[in-house]
């Protein structure tokens, strides 16, 4: 069972960083005029093993930054 707690929730933060990635990139897309990126691309982008796993890490690390930034907020105002 832990097994499959911590593979689901590696998923749910990679997903959470490359929602955030996707938000904050195609949110700058439109203010300066710039190409817009479809999700997939901050999900799994194509190429080489080697930029997907430091994809997958990125998402994760944002991913893991964004969570505890919103729970350090929701501790802050809920007090």
């Amino acid at each position: 069972m832990d097994f499959e707690q911590i593979i689901a929730g590696r998923i749910i933060l990679e997903f959470l960083g490359a929602l955030v990635r996707f938000l904050y990139f195609n949110s700058g897309a439109l203010l300066n005029d710039n190409d817009f990126r479809t999700f997939s691309s901050f999900w799994s982008p194509s190429g080489s093993n080697q930029k997907k796993d430091d994809n997958s890490n990125r998402n994760h690390m944002i991913g893991v930054l964004f969570l505890g930034g919103f729970i350090m907020l929701m501790l802050i105002f809920n007090t």
